[in-house]
């Protein structure tokens, strides 16, 4: 049976489409819309029009002209509306504000006390109900307000679904965290993996097509960007890198299994090296900081349980780099603070462990706040209901 589409419906498809386009490009112009998307230049010119009365699109001036009139620069409208993104870890939250051009107008930062005795979702509920609530207050007037809220977590996410599948460090499964956080605030939400967050964070920074988010705090995930679009499996749950094997009679990990990379090239990891060392290690907001504090002034406990971390590092990530052959790798998470202690151990590993084409993959560490960027990112793609930028 045929059937057809109302023309409203039509104009309402092409109009996200238009926006979804200025969003994803700097600068732009009504020509150069109807040249990527199809549309006639009257169609294009009429929903623009209607997106700067919207106040989601502004022109900005003249561009350079091949011949004709020169053309009315377009950009997405920054002050349009802002987002929220959160990014939950073990032992702290960061939260951001951002405009819609994701530059960040609030950050804050929550520390949390390991006690698995808290871990329930009541517990985790009340944290982000307070933590999104003080963030708001902090928002600038604008057209739209509250584009989204995005939520990054440390485990297994039903994107689609907006649940909880399983958060092995917090002991928490099987929960509806959108539906109930929309009981509290009228915003959209939008929820994934913290690694996931990290690469489309960098994805939109950098619009590389194929990269990698390795994520490392207390536990390991990587977020995989394939031809510009975030890669999350048939069940969502692609990327968990942290538990795959890299000792095949390893130690047990939170997962059940045994011999997890994270258990190895985590916190948790740097903590046994310490250990094995005879220091006294907790896992807590400021142990890898003051870990890379000792170890640069000169304590070699500290220095040798950062070169085994940073072996560690570089044996999991050849794996993640055998599969995927990205164009770069991203180094996120609070590991990545150790960066000058890491990554010299990571490189000498990776080259001598992977394929000619991958030993010479860069390796980039990212900024704190990418995985809270990279929620708020989300949450705004989502607003824009974004969609691939037609490749040439």
């Amino acid at each position: 049976m045929y059937r057809t589409v109302d023309a409203s419906v039509m104009r309402q498809v092409n109009k996200q489409t238009v926006l979804s386009l200025i969003y994803q490009k700097s600068v732009t112009s009504r020509v150069a819309i109807s040249e990527e998307t199809g549309l006639n230049r009257a169609t294009v010119s009429s929903l623009v029009d209607e997106l700067i009365a919207e106040e989601f699109v502004e022109e900005i001036g003249l561009g350079s002209s091949t011949g004709g009139r020169k053309p009315i620069l377009l950009r997405f409208n920054a002050r349009a509306g802002y987002a929220v993104g959160v990014d939950v870890q073990i032992t702290h939250v960061t939260s951001v504000l951002t405009n819609a051009a994701r530059d960040v107008v609030h950050y804050q930062r929550l520390e949390l006390e390991a006690n698995q005795e808290h871990y329930t979702t009541d517990w985790l509920l009340a944290i982000l109900r307070q933590e999104i609530q003080a963030v708001i207050a902090a928002m600038p007037a604008s057209p739209h307000g509250v584009l989204g809220v995005g939520i990054a977590l440390p485990g297994l996410i039903n994107h689609t679904a907006g649940r909880v599948i399983y958060l092995p460090n917090l002991g928490l499964a099987d929960w509806g965290i959108v539906e109930e956080l929309s009981q509290w605030f009228p915003y959209p939400f939008v929820v994934d993996n913290d690694a996931n967050c990290g690469a489309w964070s960098e994805y939109l920074t950098r619009r590389i097509n194929n990269l990698v988010f390795v994520n490392a705090g207390v536990g390991i995930g990587s977020g995989i960007i394939i031809n510009g679009a975030l890669y999350r499996g048939r069940d969502g749950i692609a990327g968990e890198s942290g538990h795959t094997t890299i000792a095949a009679n390893g130690l047990l990990c939170s997962c059940g299994n045994y011999g997890c990379w994270e258990e190895y090239a985590s916190e948790r990891g740097l903590a046994r090296y310490l250990r094995e060392f005879g220091v006294e290690a907790d896992i807590g907001p400021h142990f890898v900081t003051d870990s890379v504090h000792l170890a640069q002034s000169g304590d070699p406990a500290f220095r040798h349980a950062f070169q085994k971390l940073g072996e560690s590092l570089g044996i999991g990530l050849s794996n993640v780099l055998q599969v995927l052959n990205p164009e770069v790798a991203y180094l996120g998470g609070t590991v990545a603070e150790a960066q000058s202690l890491v990554l010299g151990e990571m490189h000498r590993v990776i080259r001598h462990r992977s394929m000619d084409a991958n030993k010479g993959t860069r390796i980039v560490v990212a900024e704190p706040t990418a995985v809270a960027l990279g929620a708020a990112g989300l949450a705004i793609s989502q607003a824009v209901k974004m969609v691939p930028v037609p490749t040439a």
